[in-house]
């Protein structure tokens, strides 16, 4: 049996605020109130297992770090240059454009509202 990541958990202010970003951004689908008032699923293809969630948690006290990244996430895409220019088109001005790295991968890095850091990875 493989173990998987199906879901992140994260702590925000103003969960609505992160799952906009998600969805205008990088395409995620969202889901209000499933488990509460408080809490917005993100989701990244179809529901359902082995598919990755992130539950944005509010969290009225929370001040997001002043530093790098309060948390660090990586999503694999399929096509990472297609989804640099669907984020460069929604406004978003990544640090650096998609790069290949030495062991097969080529990304490319985002931070979300709360200063979270988002690496979008595809295997070459």
């Amino acid at each position: 049996m493989h173990n998987r990541l199906s879901g992140v958990n994260l702590v925000t202010a103003d969960p609505q605020r992160l799952a906009y970003f998600y969805r205008d951004v990088l395409g995620a689908s969202i889901e209000e109130g499933r488990g509460g008032p408080d809490r917005i699923e993100i989701w990244f293809g179809p529901q359902g297992e082995g598919t990755v969630c992130i539950a944005a948690n509010r969290d009225p006290d929370f001040v997001p770090r002043a530093y790098a990244a309060c948390q660090g996430l990586e999503l694999r895409v399929a096509d990472v240059d297609a989804l640099y220019a669907q984020v460069c088109a929604a406004g978003v001005q990544p640090a650096a454009p998609p790069q290949n790295l030495p062991w097969g991968y080529r990304y490319f890095h985002v931070e979300d509202p709360d200063g979270n850091g988002v690496d979008l990875v595809q295997k070459l």
